[in-house]
């Protein structure tokens, strides 16, 4: 998991094209390392990619000894399942309608329709699932 805007946040929408622009750049890494397992006849690595941007809860956990950033909510919970939806999509990437409008047409997206999600009473409209083959 990664976080962008936290605990410093990144002026809007500076966080929604950060994320992706990080995941496009995974997906890259992925295929250059592909291609060098593939060679030494090991198989192939697949990774899916869930974006959401909105309000969660930030900070650390634990104790003095053992403490860890993490963060909480219904935007970590939607991209832990926009990340999960990727194997059913076919999908490397999926983002979320808060960051498709952030991103505002400077990234390239392309709709795959409503899909419904564990703990969304709605299913997510057709513009906001998007994502990157």
């Amino acid at each position: 998991m990664t976080i962008f805007g936290a605990p410093l946040p990144l002026p809007p929408p500076d966080h929604s094209a950060a994320a992706v622009r990080a995941a496009l750049d995974m997906v890259e890494m992925i295929e250059l390392l592909n291609t060098e397992r593939i060679a030494a006849d090991k198989p192939a690595i697949r990774i899916g990619v869930g974006i959401a941007s909105g309000e969660m809860v930030a900070g650390y956990t634990g104790t003095q000894q053992r403490a860890t950033y993490t963060c909480i909510g219904d935007t970590v919970n939607l991209a832990a399942r926009l990340e999960a939806h990727t194997k059913l999509a076919k999908r490397t990437i999926l983002i979320d309608p808060a960051t498709c409008m952030a991103l505002g047409g400077r990234i390239p997206v392309e709709p795959l329709g409503a899909a419904s999600f564990r703990g969304k009473a709605a299913p997510l409209p057709e513009l906001g699932l998007q994502s990157w083959a």
